[in-house]
């Protein structure tokens, strides 16, 4: 049997991941609700989806619903999951978890309290090349990986709209670009607990006009909601995270800066056996017979949010585990608000673990 989803939120990612990912993963889409009527209705047209609502309660309240996607803004993310929890869905949250690690804690409450599953939209999890190299760490061919460099950075690339706004964004690219290669990367590593954060945040260039290049845009703003001009987050972070096992990861995230690349995501990671990249090519350095060795390994490139939802699908279906928990969404909640809080001390921040 089909797996009977909605969507609550209607805007870009819905449009670009979630409801060509249910079709493709053979869910049967019931139903979308979105504050806009006019978004939720052309994404119905274009999906073929029988209902529509501008109230996302009446969507949770249809019992034939099972799971739903929440892809709206990130200060909207608790209430929602929560009382899609609250009605029997399973959920899929986008990231970030939530603006808190207060909210997202509550959030992974209720989600042990309902029994119901809370999956995070850490699409970059499933790249083609991040599980095949998670295969060769899980091997033991890397060793104890104890130090991971890993960014995020765009030279002109700033999603102008609700992105920009700090009480319905909790921040800039940290929580939109950051919050994707420090997820990913903790994986590899197996998802050690993060206990400290050193970080600094930048911002220098706020809003922009380029005659060469067409600025990111929200729904909202390209809908004429808002002007989109409003900006009080960063567009510059970087940050150094430790763990428990003693491993140090160090990230930047940016939406613009004056580097060589329109948009470059990258990671490297070194173990005491061996060392990988992700980028350019899916590499491991290593040593053999007294000499050095690059080993390249190929990978068959796949949608990786197709992939995600056709995990979330078939956990729904088999009542498993995702592989990206609730309880992981809380951690990197965690280190995403300790980025910020220490930026904003000037010093190191320690985190408690949950």
């Amino acid at each position: 049997m089909a797996v009977n989803v909605g969507i609550i939120g209607s805007g870009l990612i819905a449009r670009l991941a979630h409801a060509p990912g249910y079709q493709k993963a053979g869910a049967n889409i019931v139903a979308t609700a979105d504050l806009v009527e006019d978004r939720a209705k052309q994404l119905a047209e274009d999906f073929s989806i029988a209902h529509t609502y501008t109230d996302y309660r009446e969507l949770l309240a249809r019992p034939d619903i099972e799971a739903v996607s929440i892809c709206v803004p990130n200060y909207m993310h608790k209430e929602i999951t929560i009382a899609a929890l609250e009605a029997g869905k399973h959920v899929l949250c986008e990231k970030p978890m939530a603006m808190t690690v207060e909210e997202a804690t509550a959030m992974l409450h209720a989600s042990e309290k309902t029994g119901k599953i809370l999956m995070l939209g850490f699409n970059n999890r499933f790249r083609s090349d991040v599980q095949r190299l998670k295969k060769v760490i899980d091997s033991g061919e890397l060793g104890d990986i104890y130090y991971v460099k890993t960014g995020y950075i765009r030279r002109r690339g700033t999603p102008f709209g609700w992105f920009t706004v700090k009480e319905e964004s909790g921040g800039g690219p940290v929580i939109d670009l950051g919050v994707h290669v420090i997820d990913m990367t903790r994986y590899l590593m197996g998802n050690p607990k993060p206990v400290s954060v050193m970080a600094s945040t930048y911002r220098k260039f706020g809003h922009y006009t380029l005659m060469d290049t067409d600025a990111w845009c929200s729904s909202d703003v390209k809908e004429g909601l808002r002007t989109g001009e409003q900006f009080d987050v960063e567009d510059l972070a970087t940050a150094m995270i430790r763990f428990d096992n003693g491993a140090t990861m160090v990230v930047e995230a940016s939406w613009a800066s004056n580097i060589g690349e329109r948009d470059s995501v990258y990671a490297s990671l070194l173990g005491e056996k061996a060392g990988a990249q992700l980028t350019p090519e899916l590499t491991v350095f290593s040593e053999q017979d007294g000499m050095l060795t690059d080993k390249k390994i190929n990978t068959v490139n796949r949608n990786a949010h197709a992939e995600e939802i056709k995990h979330f699908v078939n956990c729904v279906k088999e009542g498993t585990t995702p592989i990206s928990t609730a309880r992981h969404g809380v951690e990197i909640q965690q280190i995403l608000n300790a980025i910020y809080e220490s930026a904003k001390l000037g010093r190191s921040v320690d985190i408690q673990s949950i």
